[in-house]
């Protein structure tokens, strides 16, 4: 089957062998796959999962398959028991903790050491190739393989890894009802964090960026006011809707020193603010920042209760996703859809698609 490989800082499109089915399996014939920003740290050399949930810096395999945002049909079953869902549409939770640890037996397989991940380099190093969703087939274990309800495009199914990202950052900002949330980087992961927090009763939802594309389209999906962060300090145009209070929490999908620091001067007094992005770097960060209660929390991954949530609200509309996908593009193309979405201020992405 053709496959996009990652190898050397460089992505290129082979044929590589068919991955063998196990009986929990199903193997799905892949019809979207989303370009995630932490494919291009992959590209860069980066571990993104390793980083920002162990806190480690895990050398990657010399050759790898991308691709953990993935849609598509269900086209053979590791066992005759499966057979009923041959042809389902299919949305796949790519992750799977090992059900044992300290993490998991708690209900955190978002946390789990040996966690095995789909289009990461996590859990695989035993194969020659690991499997990934930027392909023409990859297999999913079949409790991980949901039902993709029919008005939802393929396509828009991407976004749906990203959406359980978002409520899991969510979560753990405390993010309420009638409380002010902020959001800094509209790029896919913050323009889901504003839907489902304003489909959860957040208000006013402010989105801040530094591009005027994603700053009109976080307005356009449901932000209550946004903050051009790079004509100005976004923490005035916060305390300006917030009548003068500050936001109760604020969430970070871009990770630099500057929003890092923006997040915790949006606060009010006791706000939390949740981080998404982690590098192996130190961060300075005023103590200033952190007075009057505020607090610094990271968000990694999600729960798996977290998925079967952000398809129903996808489903009831609560999430809009066809309005980010900005790009589709045949596997062929690999190359030049990294390109793009490696430099949105040029291409004006938002999601990249990748179609086989």
């Amino acid at each position: 089957m053709k496959a996009v490989v990652m190898s050397e800082g460089k992505v290129g499109v082979e044929d590589i062998p068919e991955p063998a089915l196990q009986e929990d399996e199903v193997m799905v014939r892949v019809r979207a796959c989303g370009i995630c920003g932490s494919d291009i740290r992959y590209l860069a050399g980066e571990n993104p999962w390793a980083q920002h949930t162990l806190g480690v810096s895990n050398a990657n395999p010399p050759r790898m398959v991308p691709g953990h945002e993935v849609a598509g049909e269900i086209a053979a079953v590791g066992n005759p028991s499966l057979e009923y869902r041959m042809g389902e549409r299919v949305v796949m939770l790519v992750f799977r903790g090992d059900d044992t640890c300290f993490y998991c037996r708690r209900g955190f397989h978002n946390l789990c050491e040996h966690t095995q991940h789909l289009g990461h380099s996590a859990g695989w190093s035993e194969n020659e190739l690991n499997p990934g969703g930027m392909a023409e087939l990859c297999p999913i274990w079949a409790d991980h393989a949901y039902r993709l309800p029919d008005h939802i495009s393929f396509e828009e199914a991407t976004l749906l890894d990203g959406a359980g990202v978002a409520l899991n950052a969510i979560h753990k900002a405390g993010v309420a009802a009638s409380e002010p949330a902020a959001v800094i980087g509209c790029g896919s992961v913050g323009l889901l964090i504003i839907q489902i927090a304003k489909a959860l009763g957040a208000k006013p939802v402010i989105g801040i960026d530094v591009v005027e594309k994603a700053l009109a389209l976080a307005k356009e999906l449901g932000a209550d006011a946004v903050a051009d962060s790079g004509a100005g300090d976004p923490a005035g145009v916060v305390m300006q809707v917030t009548g003068g209070i500050g936001a109760a929490a604020s969430l970070d999908t871009v990770g630099s020193d500057q929003t890092i620091v923006q997040s915790l001067r949006v606060l009010r007094r006791g706000g939390v603010a949740a981080l998404l992005v982690v590098g192996m770097r130190d961060a300075p960060i005023p103590l200033a920042a952190i007075s009057g209660e505020r607090a610094l929390v990271t968000a990694a991954n999600f729960r798996y209760p977290d998925f079967p949530e952000v398809i129903n609200l996808m489903a009831d509309g609560k999430i809009k996703g066809a309005p980010m996908v900005t790009h589709v593009l045949p596997l062929e193309q690999a190359a030049q859809a990294f390109e793009i979405a490696g430099d949105k201020a040029k291409s004006g992405a938002i999601k990249v698609v990748l179609r086989p």
